[in-house]
């Protein structure tokens, strides 16, 4: 893990960076495909800034008045976006200066990332910036984003929906489809940065900023390797207790270490160093953007358990087998259910119901499904479980529901299920034991319905039993750190 934590922390003003009230597109384009074109209307779509186009080789830009150089643009300017080829860009930072702009984004590759000129060019750069006092993101980035302001200079992602987490990414590829995989998830974001090589503004320094961000309750990350390591886990154990943060860590062999090098120029250092460090500031370790998503959506609609005891209720036998398998891999436990819960249950299920944990509801039908709720809810009031796994045919899409009953049948099933919902949203926060759904058919599990269904009482749906487990035991694990720190 490289340290440079003696590195003089020149002040950052955030406003021009993530809320900009004039920006410059330096290397606009009329040309569908391009970064140039695809920066700037993004940028124009919401109309809630003035945008100048600088081009000295067209006269408008999608309609809009191009210019020359930034040095002819009639007012001020807080932000500049540059996307030209990177012998250009020392250059245009130079301008910027003259301009008196303080903050840009550098798009632009072709710097540190790329070799020995690349290094010497992107030093270059960054003399420049300092002597004029401009601080920047990247060069080698693929933007950034704030959902509050409507500020995007992503040239490919649009229509971020706003929400509470934020995710800074060493990667602007795999930031952008852990975006993508948020979105797909209903999860909505209040920040994106595409960090790039960080040659000015550091990895570390976005991580401090949305500690204290009022719009950012959950902090992503993807990092292949920090310049400040020291810096970042001192902040990271003054975060964790108030704002999860969950990272994705490459670098842990050395064909993906060489990878971050030759990417964004970053050393990924010992994996060991990380994984250790991370225990000890409460950052959550996730494998990939699956399990990140995964993560972030029941941090986001459920409570933390206070133990890893869990519940399983399932419908088939073989479900529950496989779900006692994941959780105990995960290190949960699948304990015994209070005599009390026995005896709630035997009056709910039918007699060859298994009478243990997993509680295997013997295959019960659509027509029995009533049942489900109530023998959850025997098991919610079970002192010796934390967590709820459940798999039960609960929201079947339309279509399915229409081989088996009429449209008014339907109506009354499915006014009866959201109700049932949203009694077990309410249980889940007031006895503090969080539920999870694992569809038995996996087609369900993708359902544009189905999983409006249950994230409307924001019930997480995980596709197999072992994506489940996996989050259960992270939520489990953040609980006893909070626990040991005193929170």
């Amino acid at each position: 893990m490289k340290n440079s934590d003696t590195r003089q922390h020149r002040k950052i003003n955030w406003q021009y960076i993530f809320a900009p009230k004039v920006v410059a597109v330096i290397g606009a384009s009329n040309n569908p495909g391009s970064w140039g074109y695809g920066i700037i209307k993004h940028l124009l779509a919401p109309a809630r800034r003035k945008i100048y186009p600088v081009n000295p080789n067209a006269a408008e830009i999608m309609g809009v008045k191009s210019y020359a150089s930034v040095l002819n643009i009639p007012e001020p300017v807080e932000l500049a976006v540059i996307v030209v080829a990177s012998p250009r860009v020392p250059k245009v930072i130079r301008e910027c200066v003259q301009k008196g702009i303080k903050a840009a984004v550098v798009v632009s590759g072709g710097f540190a990332e790329s070799g020995d000129e690349g290094i010497k060019l992107e030093a270059d750069l960054v003399k420049v910036a300092r002597q004029g006092g401009i601080r920047f993101i990247g060069p080698n980035t693929m933007g950034h984003a704030d959902t509050s302001s409507h500020l995007s200079t992503l040239a490919w992602t649009f229509d971020t929906p706003p929400g509470p987490v934020a995710l800074v990414s060493q990667s602007g590829n795999y930031g952008h489809r852990i975006l993508h995989r948020g979105m797909m998830s209903g999860i909505g974001f209040s920040k994106f940065v595409s960090t790039g090589n960080e040659a000015d503004i550091h990895f570390t320094d976005y991580f401090e900023y949305l500690a204290d961000d009022k719009d950012t309750k959950i902090i992503a990350a993807y990092i292949e390797g920090l310049r400040e390591g020291r810096r970042f886990f001192e902040l990271a154990k003054r975060i964790t207790p108030h704002k999860p943060v969950i990272v994705i860590k490459s670098g842990a062999t050395r064909a993906s270490a060489a990878a971050a090098m030759s990417h964004t120029a970053t050393l990924a250092g010992s994996d060991e160093v990380y994984a250790a460090a991370f225990h000890q500031a409460g950052v959550l370790r996730v494998e990939d953007d699956d399990e990140l998503c995964d993560v972030v959506t029941a941090l986001l609609y459920q409570p933390l358990p206070h133990g890893r005891k869990i519940g399983i209720l399932t419908i088939g036998g073989g479900l529950g087998v496989m779900s006692a398998e994941a959780c105990e891999k995960e290190g949960l436990e699948i304990p015994s259910l209070a005599p009390a819960t026995v005896e709630k249950l035997n009056a709910y299920l039918p007699p060859r119901w298994s009478h243990a944990n997993p509680v295997d509801m013997a295959g019960i039908s659509m027509a029995e499904n009533p049942v489900t709720f109530p023998s959850l809810f025997a098991m919610m009031e079970d002192k010796n479980i934390d967590a709820i796994l459940l798999q039960a045919p609960i929201g079947a899409n339309t279509d399915r529901l229409a081989t088996m009953f009429d449209s008014e049948e339907i109506k009354a099933y499915r006014q009866a299920e959201e109700k049932s919902l949203d009694q077990l949203s309410q249980r889940v926060k007031r006895d503090e034991k969080p539920v999870f759904m694992v569809k038995p058919a996996v087609e369900f599990a993708t359902d544009p319905e189905v999983a409006s269904l249950f994230s409307r009482e924001g019930i997480p749906v995980y596709p197999s039993p072992r994506r489940a487990a996996r989050v259960l035991s992270q939520l489990a694990w953040y609980r006893r750190y909070l626990d040991s720190i005193g929170q």
